[in-house]
């Protein structure tokens, strides 16, 4: 499913210039969400990413066990967002100076925290302007 996502948006991001990236660490690993909750949550990441990372960034979306979890972080090199601005982008209708200027609602990463927490599970947004941003969603694991 995350190849799937990935794959679907290639052209997009191309003409963004951004690349994408998958890593997985186990091929095996189960993740706690139904299957369109998942999609939901990575393709709002991944397009997150393609809208906002900036031509030239490298988007790089990773699945790991983690302790007594699984980590699914979506993280890019591109421009980032200030500091501040981090822990709000999962407030609803929230956008930062530079999304302003691009289409959206700013309810994008509002879902995916939705989703997650719903699930179990928590998502933290850490960012620098300049040194792009990562956005990191841990779950128990089933």
């Amino acid at each position: 499913m995350l190849r799937a996502a990935i794959d679907e948006r290639l052209e997009r991001a191309d003409r963004a210039g951004i690349n994408l990236r998958l890593e997985i660490e186990d091929e095996t690993l189960s993740v706690p969400l139904r299957r369109r909750m998942l999609r939901t949550v990575v393709e709002n990441l991944i397009e997150n990413a393609i809208r906002y990372a900036g031509e030239g960034a490298t988007c790089t979306v990773s699945l790991r066990r983690d302790g007594d979890g699984i980590t699914l972080e979506v993280s890019d090199n591109g421009t980032g967002v200030p500091e501040e601005d981090a822990p709000r982008l999962f407030e609803r209708f929230f956008r930062s100076d530079r999304a302003r200027t691009t289409r959206g609602s700013g309810l994008g990463l509002a879902i995916v925290k939705h989703v997650v927490e719903t699930a179990g599970g928590n998502v933290e947004a850490r960012s620098a302007k300049g040194r792009g941003l990562d956005v990191k969603v841990h779950l128990p694991i089933a």
